[in-house]
């Protein structure tokens, strides 16, 4: 290695622990919201606080936790756009690939403020009156879910291509997000459908901290492969895409 590449790749190790930080912050930023939503149903057990449990109640929209979880979502978003800007030709994913993910996580961070899944409630129902049976969960479990089978494949299809820690790293954080979403949720809508409110209020504690949990692994996936870095001659702050 020359001494210029010795040079650069010191100044990128620099600038890593930078966005190291930031992750970390918002991963104690995520930490803190849930032990708030913990703290505060506890308290409020004993002595009403609802303006408090309003702002953090992690099971209500329109509050705190609704909009940090939309912003992280949003965050997805903006990395993906900024991977497609820096895309060049022949490059593989490609930008419409990347613009594809940005309009999948920001129509989920649109999901996370007005809940759109819920609207699938009506399909549900319908189903359920073909059918003749009853679901234990919430009405929108089985439509949900094969909207999500068909996400899924079409993620699988899209991150073939991709180097193999990247591929990896974003369907294991697709994977942390429908944990969330779908199947603790689902489990949640049993738990209330039978009256088992200490499992459903753990039960959204933790839906929540899967649904964040696979954006912040996104998040950290996508900083390895859209570098930050500074430039050696200009000493300004630039950002590329990762080679290979």
């Amino acid at each position: 290695m020359t001494d210029t590449q010795t040079h650069e790749q010191l100044v990128v190790d620099r600038t890593r622990p930078r966005a190291h930080r930031v992750l970390r912050l918002a991963a104690g930023a995520t930490a803190a919201l849930l032990v708030a939503d913990l703290g505060t149903r506890a308290y409020n057990h004993y002595d009403p606080i609802p303006t408090v449990r309003e702002l953090v109640n992690v099971d209500v929209e329109a509050n705190l936790a609704t909009w940090w979880n939309s912003t992280l979502l949003l965050a997805v978003t903006g990395m993906a756009v900024l991977a497609a800007l820096l895309s060049g030709r022949g490059v593989r994913p490609g930008r419409l690939s990347w613009l594809g993910l940005a309009a999948a996580t920001a129509l989920l961070s649109i999901d996370e403020t007005v809940s759109l899944h819920e609207r699938l409630g009506e399909v549900g129902k319908s189903w359920k009156e073909w059918a003749g049976g009853s679901l234990p969960t919430h009405a929108w479990v089985l439509p949900g879910a094969l909207l999500a089978v068909v996400g899924t494949v079409c993620a699988v299809l899209w991150a073939r291509k991709l180097p193999r820690d990247l591929r990896y790293g974003l369907l294991g954080a697709l994977a942390v997000y429908l944990g969330g979403a779908l199947v603790i949720e689902a489990l949640n809508g049993w738990s209330h459908a039978n009256g088992h409110s200490t499992a459903l209020m753990l039960g959204t504690i933790v839906e929540e901290g899967f649904e964040m949990s696979g954006c912040l692994v996104a998040l950290a996936v996508l900083g390895r492969y859209v570098v930050l870095e500074r430039d050696p001659a200009s000493g300004r702050a630039t950002v590329r895409l990762r080679e290979g």
